[in-house]
């Protein structure tokens, strides 16, 4: 068996039950510590279309994912276990969902792993760490005829970016960050769905949680360097040919701002050639995650970093609108945060899940 997926297409989950694994992030005190460390399982709970029967966690208090996150449609039964969940749910696929630091699996999950595998779980992982370089897991896998979906792992052959891009004369939207690990995604998938009920609309998936999501996309973290905004450059490109939509959202990847995630945010600007930015910002975080050396750069800086930035340099892209993630704010803390950033920027500014707003005549418009 090959435990590394290349295709990314390849892993088709929309006919499965699925179950999400968290390890112990996903619950409210454990969020206290490490709020961004369960997103991936906060992206799929949130947008993915498929059948999602149960999520594991080990010290999660709740018993419904929707006493976690309150804005969720779903009611999705918490479990404590692997066993537990596969026995009640006869579940078939397991979801790392978790985004640990350096993206390497923790070594608490892998005897965990190696159950699912052994209760004829197939496996999906977007950490950067394979799962089957672990022989534990590789031979279970083997033993028990499971399928590894790595999905990190890039396609082979990428093209160098070339600006082709900028010859597709429709709205192309880019959000980016004052940070990373900050709703980016989020912040993509809400102005997706409130576009796509009344236009063409295309997501374009760019990291490890939304590729699992669409069940298709590039993790252009994974990429090699020179071939980053190609990779973006190429899924654009194919929608355009294959859908021909009124507008793309393309999820952004880590901040401009970052030492270590700049490179991945570049790429993505020059991939995209986006004719429109949305800024992206959580006002509590004072620091730049993983790096508090730094502090957080201000959302005018921001704004004016990144209007700079993209190529090609004629196509004078904006940002447009902020995005804020208000998390650890009350309601009217957050109002008054939005109407503060409001006013200094002049743009649209809300917190797309507490208060949603519909901004996609302002893309078209412009």
């Amino acid at each position: 068996m090959d435990g590394h997926a290349l295709d990314n297409q390849s892993f088709n989950l929309k006919n499965k039950k699925v179950l999400i694994y968290t390890g112990d992030t996903f619950g409210l005190e454990a969020r206290k510590k490490l709020p961004s460390r369960p997103k991936t399982a906060d992206g799929i709970l949130r947008y993915a279309q498929y059948n999602i029967v149960g999520l594991v966690d080990s010290h999660c208090s709740k018993k419904f994912t929707n006493q976690i996150l309150p804005d969720l449609k779903n009611k999705i039964p918490i479990f404590k276990t692997i066993n537990e969940a596969q026995k009640k749910t006869s579940a078939q696929v397991l979801i790392i969902g978790v985004a640990p630091q350096k993206g390497e699996v923790p070594m608490s999950f892998t005897r965990e792993i190696v159950k699912a595998l052994e209760n004829n779980l197939d496996l999906v992982s977007g950490l950067h760490q394979p799962l089957s370089s672990f022989s534990s897991i590789l031979k279970a896998a083997q033993k028990n005829s499971r399928k590894i979906w790595e999905v990190r792992y890039p396609p082979q052959k990428l093209p160098l970016a070339s600006c082709q891009t900028y010859k597709i004369k429709k709205p192309i939207i880019l959000t980016i960050g004052t940070d990373a690990a900050l709703g980016k995604l989020t912040t993509t998938y809400e102005m997706f769905q409130k576009a796509r009920a009344k236009y063409q609309a295309a997501l374009i998936p760019t990291g490890q949680t939304s590729v699992i999501i669409e069940g298709w996309g590039i993790c252009v973290d994974k990429c090699a360097g020179d071939f980053m905004a190609g990779a973006v450059e190429k899924m654009i490109l194919q929608k355009e040919k294959q859908e021909n939509p009124d507008l793309y959202f393309v999820e952004g990847q880590g901040s401009l701002a970052h030492p270590a995630f700049s490179t991945t945010a570049i790429a993505l600007m020059h991939g995209a050639c986006p004719t429109h930015l949305v800024l992206v910002h959580r006002p509590a975080r004072k620091r730049m995650t993983h790096c508090s050396l730094l502090p957080t750069p201000s959302i005018k800086k921001s704004i004016e970093i990144a209007e700079k930035i993209i190529l090609p340099s004629y196509l004078k892209s904006k940002v447009v609108a902020i995005s804020l993630n208000t998390q650890g704010m009350n309601d009217n803390e957050a109002k008054e945060e939005i109407k503060k950033i409001k006013k200094e920027t002049n743009l649209p500014t809300t917190d797309q899940i507490r208060f949603p707003q519909n901004w996609t005549e302002l893309f078209l418009k412009n």
